[in-house]
């Protein structure tokens, strides 16, 4: 038993280290169609969903790899096995309507157990019971949890990308110092409409600590919560940290983020209104046939893509070094919608939202 136990982590850990191509393209090869009734996803096996389907009367246990490719999945209540994956790509969204339950009953790794990927949203209108399960919301992914959070492990993690958006409407459960990790040095947010609770205390919001760039607003004081006062907006009356639109209300700041096109003049570059992009500008957006892009010096940018919202690789190009603003053209079979830029280079991967007019 013990060896089959460990060739199922195994297996998790492969997945795990393969999500970055998953988050890009279509189901993966020999991806299994989603059970239409009540099941246990097997681990060793994925499972994918490529269309919008209302699963909502279900419940399912995950301890294989479960893909939302695109459109609006819904699910009942979820139980997430430390053997299992859920990932959310960009453009996909995933609603829970029950609880979600992460396993408590292993050891914690360094595995991510549930992925937004670049765009994604996941919405839990249930509580969630996040056990010993790990998460990763990648750059402008978006996660919104509507009943009460209870993290159930010192050594489980939370990763939050650049531009990211974590939105709490209840009771939340903070137990270590350092519960968010920071995958990026461009701002985030985390918006809490309810109270907050710091076991570990005095303890830091964010692994950064003073450095740290997440964007914290509370509808309620939270005492024993360390957080650099720049990015600190607790229980002040106002939504200046948050994404613009967002208000009291329970989902308005996960509407605001996943709504928002990052929008500049068509004459000049400017930061965004909520300084999610500090590292690369492209503009006019909405765009209709070109888009100028405009890199920071010292950028080591190579590769720019364009994918569809289901993930789908529409255009590549090589990028000009230089910091002078560059003009590329759009594709013209590229339809009106919203689409994804991709930057790649040494210093990693950037996404740009784009509307196409």
């Amino acid at each position: 038993m013990k060896y089959i136990h460990g060739l199922l982590l195994l297996v998790a850990v492969i997945a795990c280290r393969t999500t970055s191509a998953q988050c890009t393209g279509g189901c993966p090869s020999g991806a299994i169609a989603m059970p239409a009734g009540s099941a246990t996803l097997t681990a060793g096996s994925t499972y994918c969903i490529s269309t919008s389907t209302n699963l909502s009367g279900n419940a399912y246990t995950v301890s294989g790899t479960l893909v939302i490719q695109t459109g609006t999945v819904t699910l009942g209540n979820v139980t997430l096995n430390k053997t299992g994956l859920i990932l959310v790509k960009f453009g996909a969204k995933l609603v829970i309507t029950g609880i979600l339950t992460g396993e408590n009953t292993v050891p914690v790794s360094t595995i991510d157990n549930l992925i937004i990927c670049n765009g994604g949203f996941l919405d839990i209108t249930g509580s969630f019971s996040q056990g010993q399960t790990n998460i990763a919301v990648n750059d402008f992914g978006v996660m919104k949890v509507t009943g009460a959070w209870t993290a159930g492990s010192t050594a489980s993690y939370v990763k939050i990308g650049n531009g990211s958006l974590i939105e709490l409407c209840s009771s939340f459960n903070m137990i270590k110092d350092g519960f968010f990790t920071e995958t990026g040095t461009a701002d985030s947010y985390l918006v809490v409409h309810a109270p907050m609770i710091q076991s570990a205390t005095n303890g830091w919001l964010s692994n950064l600590k003073s450095a740290s760039h997440l964007k914290w607003t509370a509808d309620a004081g939270a005492a024993f919560v360390s957080h650099p006062a720049a990015y600190t907006c607790s229980a002040c009356g106002n939504y200046n940290l948050a994404p613009t639109g967002t208000t009291s209300s329970c989902g308005s700041a996960a509407n605001a983020a996943i709504s928002t096109v990052l929008s500049v003049p068509d004459k000049q570059p400017v930061k965004h209104p909520t300084d999610v992009i500090t590292r690369a500008i492209a503009y006019p957006n909405p765009a209709a046939s070109y888009i100028y892009l405009q890199l920071p010096k010292g950028s080591s940018y190579t590769t720019l893509s364009i994918f569809n919202e289901a993930g789908q690789l529409v255009h590549r190009t090589p990028v000009k070094a230089g910091t002078t603003p560059t003009k590329y053209n759009l594709p013209a079979q590229l339809k009106p919608g919203l689409y994804f830029i991709q930057l790649v280079g040494k210093e990693g991967s950037l996404i740009l939202k784009l509307a196409k007019e």
